[in-house]
C-alpha cells in the first residue's frame, strides 16, 4: 500500500510538469490561433504545376486576367431612355472612377458608333446615347435596337435596363479586394437607384467569408451542445464533462495555430476542422476514460487503472489516430491546394488530438480525486442483454447476412457507377442569397457571367492581323455566339467589322469582314494608327502570335461544357484551316473544370492507397494477412453503400463534396480497429473464436454505438450549413457512419466466426 502511494506520488510530480509544459505550448498556439484570418481565393482551387495553368499564366500577362471584373446592372421602371436616370447614372460613374483599386470602367453612356465623316476622308464618332439631347432618345433607341455591335448586348431594351463593367487592379488581394468591395457597396448605397443589380468575384469573396465566419462558430457551437449533452447523460459528474471538452478543444486551439502559423487561412474546407476535431477527437478521449472507469470499478489505484488505460487501448487509440491521419493526409494527391490544406492540417490534428489525450487526461486523473463509480448495472445489464441477444440471432443468420449483403453490393456498384461530377459557379450559396439573385439576373438579362475566354493562334509564319486568320476568327465568332452561347463577346475580328462598317456609312449590314482581300487590305491600313491603343493590344499581342477572343457565357456547368467543347472540336476539324490557325480554351472556369474532372480519380487514387497502407498496418499488427483484408472489408461497404445512394438519387459530386469518401473512411475504419484490437485480446487470454468474439461483440459493440452518436451528432451540425457542399458533406458522412456501424456489428463478426483460433 505505502509503495502505491510511493509510485502516485511520483507519478503526480511527473504529471504536473506534463501540464505545465502543455499550458505553455498551447498558450502559445492559442495566441497564434487568435490571428487566424478567413480567405476564400476562387484561384486556390487551381490544379498546381498544370500545363494549361502554366499557359493561362503567360496569356493573361499577355493580356489580362478575365475574372478581375464586376457587372453593375441598373433597371428603370421609367424605362432606359429617361434623363434623370441616365444623368443619375453618369453621376455615378464619375464617383465610382474614384474608389480604390479599379482600372477601367465601361459604360454604354460613353461609347459612340463609327461613321463616314462627310466630306472628309475618315470617320466621325456618334454617341450612342445622346444623354443631353431628349429629343434624339427615341432615335437612339431605333439604332440600338437594330445594332448588332456588341454594345447592343449591354443594354436590354425590354427590360428597361443597361450595365456597367468594372475592371479592377489585376489579381486583387484580399485586403485591397474587401476594401473596394466596402467602398462600392457604400457608394451605392448612397446613390440610392431604383433597382441595381452587382457582381463579381470581389463580392463573390466577400459573401463566402461572411458566411465562412458565421457557419464555423455555427458548427462548432452545435457539436459542443450535442458533446455537453452527451457526457452530462455518460458521466453525470462536473469532471466528466470538463475533462473530454477540455482536451479536445485544446485540440483544435493547437490546430488552428499550426494553421496560422504556416500562413495558411481558414477557406470553406478548413472550417469543417473543428468539428472533425471535436468528434474525432472526443472519440479517443471516451474510449480512454471508459477504460480508466471500468478499471477503477474493479478497484485498482489510479496509477495502476491509468496504466492499464494507456496499455489495453492506447494502442487502439494510436492506430485509430495513424489510419485517420493517414486517411486525410491521401488527399495531398488531389492537387488543389484549399483541398490539400484541409487534409494536412485535419491530419496533424487528429494526430495532436491523440497525444493531448494520452499526455492530459492521466496528468489531470492523477492530480484529482477518484470519481465517484455511479451505480450502473441496470443500465450496463441492459446493454448486455441487448447486444447478447442481437449476437445470437446474428450467429444463427449468417447465410442470409451474407446474401443481403451481396445483393446490396450489386445494387451499389450499379448506383455508384452512375455518379457523375458536374460543378457550377457559386453553386454553394442557396438561393436565397442576395448574390443568388443577381447572378440568376445576369444569367436571365445579359447573358450570364462566366467568364470565356480563348486564344487563337496564327500558324507559322502567319500573323492574327492577316486576311486568312481573321476570316477563321469570325467563322469562329459566330459559331461561338450562336452554337456554345458566349455573348458580349470581342475577338480579333470585331475592331475590322468596326471599320468596315464605319467606312460603309454605318450601314450594318456591312459589320463584318469583307469577303474581298484587296477591300480587307484597306481596313488594315486604316487600323495601324489603332494598334498602339489599349482596346487593341487586349485582344492581339504585340507580336501579333497570339489573339484572344473573350466574352461571357450563362454557366451549364462543368458536365456540359465537355459537351460543348467536344461539339467545337468538331466544328473546327470541318470549318477551319488548321494550317492557318489553331486556338485553346483557357480561363479561370475552363482550368476549373478541367482540374475538377481529375479530382474524383486522385480522390479514388488516394482512397485505394489508404486502404492498402491500413490493411498492411493491420496485418503486421495482427500477423494476419487474413486480419489485414478482415480490417478493409466491413469499411469499403459503407463507402459503397453511400456511393449506390449518390447515384441512384442523382446528385452530383463536385470538387468539394467528392472528399467526403476519404472523411468517411478515415473514421469509420476507428471501429473496426476497435473491434479486432478487443478482440485480439480476448483470444490472447486463451479464449475460443466464438467466445471471445460474444465478449468483444458486447463490450465494444457498445463503445461503437456511443461513440457513433457522438460522431453523428457533431457531422449533423452541417446539414444546417448555408453551401451546399457543406450539407452534403454532412448528410453522407453521417449516412456513411450509420451504414459503418451496421456493418461493423453485422458483416465484421460474421467474418471473424469463419476465422479459426
Amino acid at each position: 500500500m505505502e509503495e502505491d502511494i510511493k509510485e502516485e506520488i511520483k507519478w503526480r510530480k511527473y504529471s504536473r510538469y506534463v501540464l505545465a509544459g502543455l499550458t505553455l505550448v498551447l498558450l502559445f498556439l492559442g495566441y497564434s490561433s487568435s490571428k487566424l484570418e478567413f480567405d476564400y481565393d476562387f484561384e486556390k482551387f487551381f490544379p498546381q504545376e498544370d500545363s494549361d495553368l502554366v499557359f493561362y499564366e503567360d496569356y493573361r500577362e499577355k493580356f489580362e486576367n478575365d475574372n478581375d471584373f464586376i457587372l453593375l446592372g441598373f433597371a428603370n421602371e421609367k424605362g432606359v431612355f429617361d434623363q434623370q436616370f441616365l444623368q443619375k447614372v453618369r453621376s455615378f460613374t464619375t464617383k465610382l472612377r474614384t474608389l480604390p483599386h479599379l482600372r477601367e470602367v465601361v459604360s454604354p453612356l460613353e461609347m459612340s458608333y463609327l461613321e463616314l465623316a462627310p466630306g472628309v476622308m475618315g470617320v466621325k464618332r456618334s454617341p450612342i446615347f445622346h444623354l443631353d439631347q431628349p429629343e434624339k432618345y427615341e432615335a437612339d433607341r431605333e439604332r440600338l435596337a437594330k445594332s448588332n455591335e456588341p454594345v447592343a448586348e449591354m443594354v436590354n431594351l425590354e427590360n428597361n435596363s443597361f450595365i456597367l463593367v468594372v475592371k479592377n487592379k489585376q489579381q486583387i488581394n484580399k485586403d485591397d479586394s474587401d476594401e473596394l468591395a466596402k467602398a462600392l457597396q457604400e457608394l451605392i448605397d448612397l446613390e440610392g437607384f431604383e433597382e441595381i443589380h452587382v457582381m463579381g468575384k470581389i463580392m463573390g469573396q466577400q459573401v463566402y467569408v461572411a458566411v465562412m465566419k458565421v457557419e464555423f462558430l455555427t458548427f462548432a457551437s452545435i457539436s459542443i451542445f450535442v458533446l455537453i449533452i452527451f457526457l452530462i447523460i455518460a458521466y453525470r459528474a462536473l469532471w466528466g464533462i470538463l475533462i473530454p471538452l477540455a482536451t479536445v478543444l485544446l485540440a483544435i486551439i493547437g490546430s488552428l495555430g499550426f494553421m496560422q502559423l504556416s500562413g495558411t487561412p481558414l477557406n470553406m474546407m478548413t472550417t469543417l476542422l473543428p468539428v472533425i476535431m471535436l468528434v474525432v477527437g472526443m472519440s479517443d478521449v471516451v474510449h480512454l476514460v471508459s477504460k480508466y472507469l471500468e478499471e477503477i470499478r474493479y478497484g485498482r489505484t489510479k496509477t495502476v487503472a491509468i496504466k492499464n488505460m494507456l496499455k489495453k487501448v492506447g494502442v487502439a487509440t494510436l492506430l485509430t489516430s495513424l489510419t485517420t491521419a493517414l486517411g486525410f493526409v491521401t488527399l495531398i494527391g488531389v492537387g488543389m491546394e484549399p483541398i490539400q490544406n484541409f487534409g494536412i492540417f485535419t491530419a496533424v490534428g487528429v494526430l495532436l488530438a491523440f497525444v493531448l489525450s494520452i499526455l492530459f487526461i492521466p496528468a489531470i486523473f492523477l492530480n484529482i480525486k477518484k470519481p465517484k463509480i455511479t451505480d450502473s448495472t441496470k443500465v450496463q445489464n441492459a446493454w448486455e442483454r441487448g447486444l447478447g441477444k442481437f449476437f445470437i440471432r446474428l450467429c444463427r443468420n449468417q447465410k442470409t447476412v451474407l446474401v443481403a449483403y451481396s445483393i446490396l453490393t450489386i445494387i451499389c456498384i450499379l448506383g455508384a457507377s452512375q455518379i457523375k461530377f458536374d460543378y457550377f459557379l457559386m453553386q454553394d450559396l442557396g438561393e436565397d442569397q442576395p448574390l443568388m439573385q443577381d447572378l440568376r439576373y445576369f444569367q436571365k438579362q445579359y447573358g450570364g457571367i462566366r467568364p470565356f475566354e480563348m486564344a487563337v493562334i496564327p500558324a507559322e509564319g502567319k500573323e492574327v492581323t492577316d486576311y486568312d486568320v481573321i476570316r477563321d476568327i469570325e467563322k469562329l465568332e459566330v459559331y461561338l455566339n450562336t452554337e456554345y452561347g458566349v455573348n458580349q463577346m470581342i475577338t480579333p475580328a470585331v475592331p475590322f467589322k468596326f471599320a468596315n462598317k464605319a467606312l460603309r456609312n454605318g450601314r450594318d449590314e456591312y459589320y463584318k469582314i469583307p469577303d474581298n482581300e484587296k477591300r480587307f487590305d484597306y481596313l488594315k491600313r486604316q487600323m495601324e494608327k489603332f494598334e498602339g491603343r489599349e482596346e487593341f493590344q487586349q485582344i492581339v499581342s504585340a507580336d501579333k502570335k497570339v489573339g484572344r477572343v473573350f466574352g461571357r457565357m450563362i454557366d451549364p456547368g462543368s458536365r456540359a461544357m465537355i459537351y460543348l467543347n467536344d461539339s467545337l472540336e468538331v466544328f473546327y476539324a470541318n470549318n477551319i484551316d488548321a494550317s492557318v490557325l489553331s486556338y485553346k480554351l483557357t480561363g479561370t472556369p475552363a482550368i476549373i473544370d478541367e482540374a475538377g474532372r481529375h479530382v474524383s480519380e486522385n480522390i479514388v487514387i488516394g482512397l485505394l492507397f489508404a486502404f492498402l497502407l491500413i490493411g498492411i498496418s493491420m496485418a503486421i499488427l495482427f500477423k494476419s494477412i487474413k486480419i489485414g483484408f478482415i480490417s478493409l472489408v466491413p469499411n469499403i461497404f459503407p463507402i459503397l453503400l453511400t456511393a449506390g445512394y449518390i447515384g441512384f438519387a442523382g446528385i452530383d459530386l463536385n470538387m468539394s463534396t467528392a472528399i467526403v469518401f476519404t472523411i468517411a473512411f478515415g473514421i469509420a475504419v476507428d471501429d473496426t480497429i476497435h473491434f479486432l484490437s478487443r478482440f485480439r485480446q480476448e483470444m490472447v487470454q486463451g479464449r475460443t473464436n466464438l467466445f471471445a468474439l460474444r465478449r468483444t461483440f458486447i463490450s465494444t459493440g457498445k463503445a461503437i454505438i456511443i461513440t457513433s452518436i457522438i460522431l453523428l451528432g457533431g457531422f449533423g451540425s452541417l446539414i444546417f450549413s448555408n453551401f451546399l457542399s457543406t450539407f452534403y458533406i454532412g448528410l453522407f458522412v453521417c449516412m456513411t457512419l450509420v451504414f459503418a456501424v451496421i456493418t461493423d456489428l453485422t458483416l465484421l463478426p460474421m467474418m471473424l466466426l469463419k476465422k479459426k483460433k
